[in-house]
Formats: C-alpha cells, structure tokens, sequence
C-alpha cells in the first residue's frame, strides 16, 4: 500500500469509528436543538414554532420569538403545563389549536401547540391567582433539575433563570468599533 492510500483508509476508518461511537445517534444529528432528560428538541420543531408564532395575528406574545427564547419555552412546557395541571390549570391541544386557527395558523405544528399551551397556561394560572411566588420557586428547581444539553447554536442553559441564553464561543472576537 502506498502512503496515501494508507492515509485514505485511516481517514475512512476514523470516520467509521466516529459514526459508530455515536455521532449518528437521534439525540446529536444534526437536528438537534437541545436534549432534555433524553427527549430531543429538534431544529426543525423549534424553527415551525418560531415561525407559527411569529406570523400569529393578533399576535400571542407581546414580543416576537428569537431561537433561544423558543427553544426556552419547549425546554420549560412540560415541566410547567405538568405542575400547573396539578393545580387544575389545563389547555388542551383542541382549544390551542383553535386558538392558533383564530390568529392564522391553520395546521400548527406540535411544538406551536406546546407553547400555546405554555403561553395560556400561565395566564390563566395567574389571572386566578394559582400562581404563587412559591409555585414560581418550586417550578424553578424543577426545571435546574432537568439535564439539558443544548446545541450551541442556540446557547447554553442558565439554571439561575432556567432558560437558554445566548452566549458567544471563546474563539469569535468581538468587534472594536475603535478598529
């Protein structure tokens, strides 16, 4: 064997081994969002949510959705819809889909109907008064006690706040406007 056939198989075998090591794997291809507790969140459902919500009229949020914000709502919905299901605050996927067919969107994705949910949820919880600084804190360590690996596109999980927050990578420089 020559040297650089020699070179060819070891790059094909190091390939190989990677893909076999698990890099093919469903919880880090290459639409991977974020995993949290074993469930994926992928790029895919993240951009439909995004989109959907962002194009709703009347809007549902006050403001539009960024990458990071959205995947911090799909991260916190079911923790928050499966606690304020405990304290007899539910939205069901018939009455968000409604709600997101009155604003526009006529066959929303899963992950749009999660953050429906998520957004009427808390604001009935709150409008009745379920939604206690206590309920808030207990939420919170819920959700620090979630493990989540986040795709660095989208930043990394803040368990202070319990969101994804954008975060530079050490090898990007910031530019000097002084330059």
């Amino acid at each position: 064997m020559t040297l650089s056939v020699r070179r060819t198989v070891a790059v094909i075998a190091t390939g190989a081994a990677l893909v076999t090591a698990g890099c093919g794997s469903s919880d880090s291809g290459p639409d991977r969002a974020a995993v949290v507790d074993g469930e994926v969140i992928s790029e895919t459902d993240l951009r439909s949510a995004m989109n959907e919500i962002n194009e709703m009229e009347p809007a549902l949020l006050e403001q539009e959705l960024t990458p990071s914000g959205t995947l911090t709502a799909l991260v916190q919905a079911p923790v928050v819809l499966t606690y304020l299901d405990g304290l007899g605050v539910r939205v069901s996927d018939s009455v968000a889909k409604q709600d997101a067919q009155k604003r526009g969107v006529a066959d929303p994705a899963d992950s749009t109907l999660e953050i429906i949910k998520l957004a009427s949820a808390i604001s009935t919880a709150q409008g009745d008064g379920k939604l206690t600084d206590d309920d808030a804190a207990t939420l919170t360590k819920q959700l620090q006690s979630l493990d989540i690996d986040v795709n660095p596109r989208y930043g990394t999980f803040n368990p202070q706040t319990a969101s994804i927050e954008l975060t530079t990578p050490g090898w990007v420089t910031p530019l000097n406007a002084a330059q």
